[in-house]
């Protein structure tokens, strides 16, 4: 999903087959069950992968590897930050960390076990005071009163909003949510990108299904963090009905289609993207092309082609992200 590049062979400069499969990879002496993918050249058959896969690929094995020791995701590390408004060297001589190695962490780098335990206890806003107190000493005394009155005056929690903890039940980081933190702004973002120019909120669905599920694919994570369920007309976001009531700014109107059969619709302002990263804001750019003029009957047809669905509706279940290396759409 690099915009459009076609993959060649360095081979022979022929054409190539991408091949996704699962395998077992160690990490630390532990072994964890990977999807990687990579390109076979179709004169040679011989195989070769990118940088993009090898850091999919990675990035599946470091997600699992987090989850299972409650190591936190760069992220969440950048986020643990900011909330106390200190910078890098900051945080990282109050944790007793080398002069890059906070950065390192906040750029990907999967902290020792030991390091990432430090690093999730600071979410608890007392013991990060209680930490900044007893080590006063290593820093000037200026540097100090600014450091204390940064994280006296901090938000005391980092927890979602009452109203956003209910409506997003289920956030914590799983195969289920792509490995994705919830992030409602995104949420909001996503949707108004896609309904800039009015959008039948079925059709809306599918969007941010093949959004979200291409951006795994692609790169081991989600965009948004939100769950999706396999339902009748295809894949949709888990609560979605709220999930877009909630949104400020969005215009809904509703259509009659036929004698009785009303469709709604979904309006907004343009969409901030500078909140997403330069990969998310291909993914989404290319979620439009290869969607944004197909009607609504012809997206929720391409929707139940794919494996992810058909393999969960039934059941109305959750449809786990690894079958996003399954999409045929692209």
């Amino acid at each position: 999903m690099s915009e459009n590049v076609v993959i060649t062979s360095p081979f022979t400069g022929g054409k190539v087959r991408e091949v996704f499969k699962q395998e077992t990879m160690s990490f630390r002496g532990e072994n964890y069950l990977v999807h990687s993918k990579y390109y076979v050249c179709e004169d040679t058959g011989q195989e070769f992968t990118t940088t993009e896969q090898d850091d999919s690929t990675l990035n599946d094995l470091y997600a699992q590897y987090r989850i299972k020791h409650g190591i936190p995701f760069p992220d969440e590390i950048a986020s643990i930050r900011k909330r106390y408004g200190l910078n890098q060297s900051q945080i990282g001589k109050l944790l007793g960390f080398g002069v890059n190695q906070w950065a390192r962490y906040e750029g990907g780098q999967v902290p020792s076990d030991s390091n990432g335990r430090l690093i999730a206890v600071l979410r608890r806003k007392s013991v990060t005071l209680t930490l900044l107190k007893d080590l006063e000493e290593i820093f000037e005394p200026d540097e100090f009163r600014t450091i204390l009155r940064a994280v006296q005056t901090s938000p005391d929690t980092d927890v979602l909003p009452d109203r956003d903890s209910i409506m997003y039940r289920g956030t914590s980081r799983s195969i289920e949510n792509g490995f994705g933190m919830f992030c409602h702004r995104k949420v909001e973002e996503m949707v108004k990108f896609f309904a800039s120019e009015s959008v039948g909120i079925t059709k809306l669905n599918k969007m941010m299904f093949y959004a979200d599920f291409l951006h795994f694919k692609h790169y081991g994570i989600s965009i948004s963090g939100l769950r999706y369920q396999a339902i009748h007309y295809g894949p949709v976001p888990v609560h979605y009905s709220t999930v877009y009531d909630n949104i400020p700014g969005l215009e809904k109107s509703v259509v009659l289609a036929g004698d009785v059969e009303q469709v709604s619709f979904l309006s907004s302002s343009k969409a901030d993207i500078s909140i997403f990263s330069a990969n998310e804001q291909r993914t989404l750019e290319a979620v439009e092309r290869l969607l944004g003029a197909l009607s609504t009957s012809e997206v929720v047809e391409l929707s139940h082609r794919e494996n992810a669905w058909q393999e969960h509706y039934s059941q109305m279940e959750i449809i786990p992200y690894s079958d996003a290396y399954l999409l045929k759409v692209e």
